[in-house]
Parts: structure tokens; sequence; C-alpha cells
């Protein structure tokens, strides 16, 4: 595991770094939306929705005053293994490389483990 010590800080700089390195082993997956989720969110009560019978989606434009929110999803389960894994795993050994060098790393091996699918 690499040391926690060193890891980048969450900035955007570190971000695109993170993004440099891996983009060329990652499958470049959707950002996706659903209007649904978007007009529970927005709504001034979204419990009435989490019901059997729950009532019609008011327009956006019948809400005045209250804000509208837009929920952004990136679809990782769409990665050509099928799992969002792959993004922190590749980021993850490509720092320890960095830090150690590929012989070490191969040396000493690196060790995963998944309890989903």
């Amino acid at each position: 595991m690499a040391d926690p010590t060193t890891s980048p800080p969450l900035i955007p700089s570190s971000i695109r770094s993170a993004h440099a390195k891996i983009k060329p082993y990652i499958h470049r997956t959707p950002l996706i939306t659903s209007t649904s989720l978007n007009r529970i969110a927005s709504s001034p009560d979204p419990s009435v929705y989490v019901s059997d019978n729950p009532p019609p989606f008011p327009a956006s434009s019948a809400l005045p005053g209250i804000p509208q929110f837009r929920i952004w999803m990136k679809c990782e389960n769409q990665q050509k293994i099928g799992a969002f894994k792959a993004r922190g795993a590749f980021h993850a050994v490509s720092r320890l490389i960095e830090e150690l060098g590929l012989e070490e790393v191969r040396r000493r091996g690196v060790v995963t483990h998944s309890s989903g699918e």
C-alpha cells in the first residue's frame, strides 16, 4: 500500500495528474443524469416520492424559488472489467512504481481484494 503521508493533496492539479497517469489504461465512461432523481432532489419534500403511490412530478417551472438540482453519475460499472476499481488500482500501482521502481514492485507483488463482482 502506498504511504498515505506521501499521497497527493485533493486539489485540481493532483486530480489532473492522476487522470493523466491512468488515461491510457482506462475506458472512458459516460456521465448520465436522471430526470426522476433530479426532480426528487429538487422537491421541497423528497420523502413523498418514497412510497408505493408517489405523486406525479411537477413541472420544473411550477416550483418558483426552489433550487433545481441536476445529479450526475459516472458509470464506472461500464469499465471493460465491469467495475469501478480500475481507476484506483491503476493509479495506486503507478504511484507505487514511481515511489519504489518497477523491479521492487514486481519483487514485492501487489495484492488486491474485492467483495463484489
